[in-house]
């Protein structure tokens, strides 16, 4: 389009100065001339619009994937000369992206102007803005000039948090009671273990009258203790094990996943931890009630496949410092081997183990893995495939 405006305009300058030329008059000479130097002029113009100009941008530094932020822009005009025709915008990377995609101002000599933008957060991560982008057009809207300055900024972006179907759950979670290790200790449970002499300090509430008045002596209940599941959130991140999954990644599934199954297990009174190695180091502590979410969200967020570890290798180092009955909600994007080697071990330790498929390939392609998957539940190692035409799927990375 600009091409076309400037060879327009030399073409009426190059007609005019024939007809001055042929007619021998001076103004349509001066006519011409002033044609053919206005693309000069209105390009130098519009080169001046970028000088003299301080840029600074205002972001939030962490967010939610799915959510739209507001950004904004701080410009300030140094020099005594308008600007008329800016326009700015963000080199955004992928995973980001703005509403409107730029932003006009205009401003006055020695002022100062602010715009603002929506920035949709898309993808989970760490996602860096390196510069804001000035753009301008001359007078005559003959050529578009930019320039980049430097301003970083970074938004920390969570992993979606969805609500989880009841058959993606493991049954060993919900209610503050492990099924598989229940202690049996005095605690405050529903269930009756006996009846014992009063000590000091037990609560009058506890007290059994009708054998009290047997004994002659105070009696209290004693209740069976409720015990929280301890679960772990192991997820793959060895080098080369993220796929494509649309615009987003299996690692991108696996985090939204282990986000919506943590926020799942500590509403309910169970304690989880995160293992993904290369990003996170093993806490031999768990995390209890949902005052934990927000530290598993950022390292969920902040994951990355880089690990020269295989998870399942992970797995077999800090599978001794588990407690009998750990859940083990295994997120991988593929089957081999090791990892139904490891699953069997971690079964025969008395730990319950349950992985989560997610493939990268449609559900009614036949299964790459389907005699491996077959080996696993003869071992009673449920295992779970998470599809991208799922609706869960969708819901977590659209």
């Amino acid at each position: 389009m600009e091409f076309a405006k400037q060879l327009a305009l030399y073409a009426a300058a190059f007609c005019i100065g024939l007809v001055g030329w042929v007619l021998n008059v001076s103004q349509l000479y001066w006519m011409a001339a002033t044609l053919l130097v206005l693309p000069g002029v209105s390009r130098t113009f519009g080169r001046l619009e970028h000088r003299g100009l301080a840029l600074s941008r205002e972001a939030p530094t962490t967010g939610h994937q799915g959510e739209a932020v507001e950004v904004r822009f701080r410009v300030a005009n140094h020099w005594m000369l308008p600007k008329l025709n800016l326009a700015l915008n963000d080199d955004l990377p992928a995973g980001l992206s703005a509403m409107p995609a730029s932003v006009p101002v205009q401003i006055a000599p020695r002022g100062a102007e602010e715009a603002t933008y929506s920035l949709q957060l898309r993808r989970r991560g760490l996602h860096v803005i390196p510069s804001i982008r000035l753009e301008s057009v001359d007078p005559l809207g003959l050529r578009k000039i930019e320039s980049r300055h430097t301003q970083r900024s970074e938004v920390l972006v969570y992993p979606r948090v969805a609500p989880i179907p009841a058959h993606l759950i493991p049954p060993t979670t919900g209610g503050g009671r492990a099924p598989l290790e229940t202690a049996q200790r005095q605690g405050e449970g529903s269930s009756f273990m006996g009846v014992r002499e009063y000590r000091p300090g037990d609560p009058l509430r506890h007290v059994h009258w009708r054998t009290a008045a047997r004994l002659g002596r105070l009696a209290v209940v004693e209740w069976e203790a409720e015990e929280s599941v301890d679960a772990v959130l192991a997820v793959e991140t060895h080098e080369g094990s993220e796929h494509a999954l649309g615009h987003s990644t299996t690692l991108d599934l696996a985090a939204g996943l282990a986000a919506s199954l943590a926020a799942k297990i500590l509403a309910t009174g169970d304690s989880v931890r995160l293992l993904a190695p290369g990003t996170t180091e093993w806490r031999p502590n768990p995390d209890l009630g949902m005052g934990a979410l927000p530290g598993l969200l950022e390292s969920l967020a902040r994951m990355q496949a880089i690990s020269p570890h295989s998870l399942a290798a992970e797995l077999t180092r800090v599978a001794p410092q588990f407690a009998t009955g750990t859940l083990i909600a295994w997120l991988t994007p593929h089957l081999d081997a090791a990892v139904v080697e490891t699953a069997r071990t971690l079964r025969g330790a008395r730990l319950r183990p349950y992985i989560y498929l997610l493939a990268d390939w449609p559900a009614a392609q036949a299964h790459p893995s389907a005699e491996l998957e077959a080996a696993l539940r003869s071992y009673g190692v449920p295992v779970l495939c998470l599809h991208p035409e799922d609706e869960l799927v969708r819901r977590l990375l659209d």
